[in-house]
């Protein structure tokens, strides 16, 4: 998830966050059992000087490729409003 805002100093940034899924499998009784955890953590703020979509993408990605996480392990879904 990712929003855009202007802190107290009127510089506009980015605040990015992930949520994940944490699949765990438990044994029960010869049958196995699957519950999904999900899990959201905030990565940071991108200060932002450009408010385009091309921007926005590039800085999301730049900003988990950081952190290490493959882009290929992510799906996105985008609205606003």
């Amino acid at each position: 998830m990712a929003d855009e805002s202007r802190d107290v100093s009127g510089c506009e940034q980015l605040s990015v966050v992930i949520r994940v899924i944490d699949r765990k499998v438990e044994t029960n009784n010869d049958r196995n059992q699957y519950s999904s955890l999900f899990k959201e953590y905030f990565l940071g703020f991108v200060k932002l000087d450009q408010f385009d979509a091309e921007t926005l993408t590039k800085e999301i990605a730049q900003l988990l490729s950081s952190l290490n996480i493959d882009l290929q392990n992510c799906i996105a879904v985008c609205f606003d409003g």
